[in-house]
């Protein structure tokens, strides 16, 4: 039986993203959107084929609704996790799921109390390039290095990612891409964290920032993001004793085209394709199973090392 899903949030993943993977899943299915505009959650809900729609508040209170997909403004999660959580709906957020560790522990906590799953939705991770690459670790030796950046354009006008009370700038919006990734590879804490961030005074948010991770054995992680970039770039580089692995487009690949990986070994290029995958389709599915019982997964375990890992990055940031 598929998971109904109720939209908390009619944002612009949750249209191009989120929303079109449940429309393909055999697991999932749109029951319900909400939203603080009527209007615009009629729209969504003609244009996804959802039965109902209304506010927030009608979402959490249907009984056609299993779990919830989260995509407010990211100063709002928190409240919504704990609202939806005793409601007793599972829930998928958008990330950054909560502002703080503090808040993501509390988050946890209600979500463990109530009995319901919570998963923050860095989806990047689903998609097999991951695998792949992680799985090319062996022909490069052990890896001394991760170097990655993810720079992009500035969002169209009126976008929350220039409003700081929302969340806005890219330590909330992208900064974490790195730390995922690093969680992702080494799975434990860094022995020590450096991190800065360059303050866009006209705009009143942060437009970059640089993270340097070092773990045990000598081992770092060197991250750099930036909005508002003249080039796109995200990609990362796994760097081992006799090569390294290259992902060339590693947060936000298209559902629709294969991905590229390179391997030089020795001077050696060769480049690995990687067939076209939809990430939030495959996160998706893999909460939906494990809603059902399926498989066993600690969603709730990752997101508390992510938060704890960007807890420690903000204790320690540096101002350009």
């Amino acid at each position: 039986m598929s998971i109904r899903f109720g939209i908390i949030g009619c944002s612009r993943v949750a249209e191009r993203r989120f929303l079109p993977a449940i429309a393909v899943s055999k697991r999932a299915a749109l029951s319900f959107v909400g939203s603080r505009d009527t209007e615009k959650a009629r729209k969504y809900a003609d244009k996804f084929h959802a039965t109902r729609f209304g506010s927030y508040e009608d979402v959490l209170a249907s009984k056609d609704v299993d779990a919830v997909y989260i995509s407010t403004p990211p100063t709002l999660h928190y409240e919504w996790i704990v609202k939806a959580a005793r409601a007793g709906k599972h829930i998928i957020c958008e990330k950054p799921a909560c502002m703080d560790y503090k808040s993501a522990r509390g988050a946890v906590r209600a979500c463990r109390k109530a009995g319901v799953r919570l998963m923050e939705n860095y989806a990047f991770l689903y998609h097999p390039q991951h695998a792949a690459a992680r799985g090319l670790m062996l022909d490069i030796g052990s890896i001394k290095r991760i170097s990655t950046r993810y720079f992009y354009p500035f969002p169209p006008e009126g976008d929350i990612r220039f409003n700081q009370s929302l969340g806005g700038g890219v330590f909330h919006d992208s900064f974490g891409y790195p730390i995922a990734l690093a969680h992702f590879y080494f799975g434990e804490f860094p022995e020590s964290i450096s991190c800065a961030q360059t303050i866009d005074t006209r705009l009143g948010i942060d437009i970059a920032a640089e993270i340097v991770l070092r773990f045990s054995r000598n081992r770092t992680l060197d991250g750099k993001v930036k909005m508002g970039s003249a080039e796109y770039a995200s990609s990362y580089i796994l760097h081992g004793d006799c090569g390294s692995v290259e992902v060339l487009r590693a947060f936000a690949v298209p559902a629709d085209k294969p991905a590229e990986i390179l391997r030089t070994i020795n001077g050696r290029v060769e480049k690995i394709q990687i067939p076209p995958a939809s990430q939030f389709q495959l996160a998706l599915d893999d909460f939906c199973d494990a809603v059902s019982g399926k498989i066993q997964k600690d969603f709730e375990k990752e997101l508390l090392a992510r938060a704890q890992m960007k807890n420690a990055a903000a204790k320690c940031l540096t101002r350009k």
